[in-house]
């Protein structure tokens, strides 16, 4: 979904307009696409409708809260039945390190949880939740005076005491490929398949030969991710929408696996099968190296220890 855009008529509308107070729902402009509150919230089920009421009205009268806005799938205008709650809030830099201290307290206001962590070395205030309804709830607390530097661009306003909205900056293209990560990818994957005769006919520990399937799988995935790279902004659990139709079609066809030799053996050479041929023309399609030597090593090892490579 194409970011916001300085020159929008909403931005612009943003920058003239008096603070917003109460439940006054402005809109941002994510490109051609105009968003109000009420239509961001709409694929969601009810159940989250009723924990979006719960959390505004307990920030709504909570004067250290200066803005709330919607984030995420939610603000980009694909949100769907499995999106979460994603809320940015701007709190007051006077009051933020004790609202920070107290962000148990907080939620625990504005509902019951049975899951609730802060985010661990995070620059910002970052709760995530699960509640007894199985509502997500991500929650990102932001001083007031560093809204400038926010990573967290596209957004739509719930509101917004002090028209903040408009010194919020605009969403820009994240970078390509990145070769040394794509070069990691595939050595990784390499070095992993390697292992598996080991594992497989020596030690007989099938269930590290699974976990070796599992992450070769993986690792073929996060390669064919990155090589689409710049991809608009999206949440974790969207992987359709980072892959192409044919990746899509790839990944989806490896062979179902257990804990048996019989089955590892053929996911595991599927897998090796669709990293030199396919995945091995995204590293070459985005200019990364592709081990050539490795490669040919432990295809070759594989033909000898458990199969054809």
């Amino acid at each position: 979904m194409p970011a916001r855009r300085s020159g929008s008529p909403c931005r612009a509308a943003c920058r003239r307009a008096k603070p917003w107070r109460g439940r006054v729902h402005r809109c941002t402009n994510l490109g051609s696409v105009t968003l109000t509150v009420e239509d961001a919230l709409a694929p969601l089920p009810e159940t989250y409708h009723q924990l979006y009421r719960q959390v505004l009205a307990v920030c709504e009268p909570d004067e250290r809260i200066r803005g709330l806005w919607l984030s995420g799938s939610l603000a980009r205008g694909n949100a769907d039945g499995g999106s979460d709650l994603d809320l940015l809030l701007a709190v007051d830099d006077d009051a933020y390190e004790t609202f920070a201290a107290e962000w148990q307290e907080w939620l625990a206001t504005a509902t019951p949880t049975l899951l609730a962590k802060r985010i661990p070395a995070a620059a910002v205030l970052i709760v995530t939740s699960l509640t007894p309804q199985m509502c997500r709830l991500d929650v990102v607390a932001e001083r007031v005076g560093a809204l400038a530097d926010s990573p967290f661009r596209t957004r739509v306003a719930v509101f917004d005491r002090d028209g903040l909205n408009a010194g919020i900056p605009d969403q820009v293209d994240g970078p390509g490929p990145d070769r040394d990560k794509i070069n990691n990818l595939v050595s990784e994957f390499w070095r992993v398949q390697s292992i598996s005769p080991a594992m497989i006919n020596d030690r007989k520990d099938f269930l590290v030969a699974r976990s070796g399937v599992d992450l070769a799988a993986r690792l073929l995935l996060d390669l064919l991710i990155e090589s689409n790279q710049p991809l608009p902004p999206m949440g974790a659990k969207r992987f359709n929408s980072q892959l192409t139709e044919e990746q899509r079609r790839i990944l989806q066809a490896v062979p179902a696996y257990r804990a048996d030799p019989e089955s590892l053996v053929a996911a595991g050479l599927w897998l090796c099968d669709a990293m030199a041929t396919h995945g091995r023309a995204a590293v070459e399609r985005v200019g990364a190296q592709y081990p050539e030597e490795l490669a040919a090593a432990v295809q070759d090892h594989l033909a000898r220890t458990i199969g054809r490579s």
